[in-house]
Order: structure tokens, then C-alpha cells, then sequence
């Protein structure tokens, strides 16, 4: 066999400015002094019950000693029907959302997931469990599709750990106004990744990029990735969006947990729009059991380094269809300008009433310019 010829993936010096930044998180600070808690629930990732996966029904038949060969080749016994109408009879929906609840105070309490959740230390359980109740209750009612299947059957463990998993990654504290208040915990050495540190070698087919400080794209033949690739850099050349980076050895992750294992969920892209907004983008093919808990991840990773608030405004983006990518993009970028709107209008008339106040005091024109110039470290101007 012939070697396959290796493609150099790197970034360029010359696209300095189209670099990305990014905050390594190992984890998350979530100190709890209040005693309050939030969960927006409508946002948390929807949950669907999958009776392929787990049968309603079996059949059973006692056995004497040890048997070779097919089960039908032997008499005696009869068959019987084992189904779960005895655990619906004993079991009430409400005690489910009791031990889901339980579950995940626990979790918030002692720190357990090993995502990097640190825990809510400072609150006891009866602090904790009326308000971790209410959002599973409302989580199950509101989010969960049975698909048939009986209420009791959340019990099973393979639904009751993806809805701890769930809703612990979801549940933040809150501050005294009741926002959420979790802050990402960095590395220590490395806190913050970037673009340039791309460097490797590659067999995969690439294509060359334009609008990424990266050269080249490496991308499966008639990937959806590739795809998304293309929609991105025509974005760019129609000025929507300003640059890009594939996240391959690019060592941007993010933690989470799963059925009690610490993983890392690496996104496909980040996307810088012209406003500045960052995009974690998630080209989506088809949903797997892990799915919703990454995607919650996703979320708490955003809105934890939102508040940390050094390295801008971030977002997170799920996209089934890369063809539609630009029309996503579009909406979130709308929805950001609408939340930041409010804001704005704040800082404006925070800034308005300020400076009234000076002119009050007898502030004169050039004061407020040698002001600005003290402000932007520049000499003030005499004119």
C-alpha cells in the first residue's frame, strides 16, 4: 500500500485578525449563599421514552437443571407472561419525581457529578428539595415525551439517571435578583485556548478556507460538516459572518456527565458573527441517548462563561440541516440583539443621568473630553 499524502492543518500568521479565543472549562463555581435555586425548564433539553429499548413484556419459564439447545426443544413448564402491571400497581408517579428529585439534591449538595458541577455546599436538604421537586415535577409534566409508555416507567434507571443528569446540569444558583449565577472554572495553566495553537497533520480530504485563521478544513467526503463549511464561508463573503474555526485538535471541549462517567463534548464549529457574537455550532445528523445531555452541557457552558464575561457574548447552536445553517445563525443573532436591547437602553439613560449630574456640578465641555481622553489613554484635546 502506498502511504496516504498528509495534509499540514495550521493557522496562518497572516490571519491574525480572524484568530478566535475561548475559555478552557474544566468545571463550574456554583456558590449558593441565598438558598434559592433556578431551572429554566421550557430551554432544558427535551427527554422521549423508547419502548424498542426497553420491552413492556417477556415470557419466562421455570427450569430444572442445565439444558442444551433451544428452549422449545424441552417440555414440562409452561410459558408465562412477565409484564410491569405489578410495579404500575405499586408504584405512584409522584414517588418517581420524589426519587428523581432526591437524586439530584444529592448531587447538588455533595458536588457529584464529575462534569465539574462544584456543588452546593452551603445548603441543607430541606433547603433544597421543595424547589428541586417543583422543577422535576415540572420538567416530567412539560418535557418528557412518554411515547405510550406508563408514567411509573421514568423509574427504570436508564430514564431516572439522564433526568438527574439532566436537570443537575441544568439547576444554577441564583443571585439575590434571582439570575443565575455559575461561573466557569478554568485551567489553571492554560485558562484560555485560541485558533493559533492549531497545528497537525492530516490524511482526510481538506478544503481550503478563506474566512478562518485556519488553511484548511479536514472534512469526511459529503460530510455535513463539509457542507456547513461551505454555508460559513459563503456567510463571510455575504458579510454575516466575520470568521470561523473547525474544532478539530483545537482542544476546545466541554465537561459533562453521563450515567455517572465524566465526559467532554467537542462542538463542531465556533462561529464569530459581524456583531461579535460567538456561536458554538453543533452540526446535527440524528439524535443519540447522550444527545440531550450534551446539548444541556452546551448551554450551561454558555451561560456560566456569559457570566464570567471576559472574552464577549456567547450562544449555542444545534443545526439538523447545514443548508438552513445561515437562516439559524440569522435568528440567533436577532434574539441576541433583542436581549441586549433592554440593556443598552439601561446603560443610556445610566450614562444620560450622569452626565446631567456633572453638568449640574459644572462640568464644562472640555471636561467631559479630557475625561473621555483620560478614559481611552490618549492625549486630551485642546480644540
Amino acid at each position: 500500500k502506498f502511504d496516504l499524502p498528509k495534509h499540514e492543518v495550521q493557522a496562518l500568521p497572516e490571519r491574525k485578525h480572524l484568530e478566535i479565543r475561548f475559555p478552557v472549562v474544566e468545571g463550574y463555581v456554583a456558590p449558593l449563599e441565598s438558598g434559592r435555586i433556578v431551572c429554566d425548564v421550557a430551554n432544558v433539553e427535551r427527554m422521549a421514552l423508547d419502548p424498542s429499548d426497553t420491552p413492556m413484556a417477556t415470557f419466562i419459564r421455570p427450569q430444572v437443571a442445565h439444558q442444551v439447545g433451544h428452549p422449545s426443544a424441552y417440555g414440562g413448564f409452561e410459558l408465562t407472561e412477565v409484564d410491569r402491571s405489578e410495579y404500575h400497581r405499586s408504584v405512584h408517579p409522584q414517588s418517581v419525581e420524589f426519587a428523581v428529585a432526591a437524586r439530584v439534591v444529592g448531587a447538588l449538595i455533595n458536588g457529584h457529578d464529575n462534569s465539574g458541577n462544584g456543588g452546593v455546599h452551603h445548603q441543607n436538604r430541606q433547603t433544597l428539595f421543595p424547589q428541586v421537586l417543583r422543577i422535576a415535577h415540572d420538567y416530567i409534566a412539560n418535557r418528557v415525551d412518554l411515547n405510550g409508555m406508563h408514567p411509573c416507567d421514568l423509574g427504570m434507571q436508564t430514564y431516572a439517571d439522564r433526568i438527574v443528569d439532566l436537570l443537575t446540569a441544568a439547576i444554577a444558583p441564583a443571585d439575590e435578583k434571582g439570575d443565575p449565577a455559575v461561573l466557569p472554572r478554568l485551567n489553571a495553566y492554560r485558562p484560555v485556548g485560541s485558533t493559533e495553537n492549531i497545528h497537525f497533520k492530516t490524511v482526510k480530504p481538506v478544503r481550503v478556507t478563506v474566512a478562518s485563521h485556519v488553511n484548511y478544513v479536514a472534512c469526511d467526503t459529503n460530510s455535513w460538516e463539509q457542507a456547513a463549511m461551505f454555508q460559513l464561508e459563503q456567510l463571510a463573503d455575504q458579510g454575516r459572518v466575520r470568521c470561523y474555526a473547525r474544532n478539530e485538535n483545537m482542544e476546545f471541549n466541554i465537561p459533562y456527565e453521563f450515567l455517572g462517567t465524566a465526559r467532554v463534548y467537542e462542538p463542531d464549529f465556533i462561529v464569530e458573527l459581524k456583531s461579535g457574537l460567538r456561536v458554538v455550532v453543533e452540526i446535527k445528523g440524528r439524535e443519540h441517548p447522550e444527545t440531550p445531555i450534551k446539548h444541556e452541557a452546551a448551554k450551561r457552558w454558555v451561560s456560566a462563561v456569559n457570566n464570567w464575561g471576559k472574552l464577549g457574548y456567547w450562544d449555542f447552536l444545534v443545526c439538523w440541516d447545514p443548508q438552513r445553517l445561515g437562516d439559524e445563525l440569522t435568528r440567533i443573532a436577532a434574539e441576541h440583539k433583542a436581549r441586549m436591547r433592554p440593556l443598552v437602553e439601561r446603560i443610556r439613560k445610566s450614562a444620560k443621568a450622569e452626565a446631567d449630574r456633572l453638568r449640574a456640578s459644572g462640568w464644562t465641555k472640555q471636561d467631559f473630553a479630557n475625561a473621555l481622553a483620560d478614559f481611552l489613554g490618549v492625549p486630551p484635546s485642546t480644540d
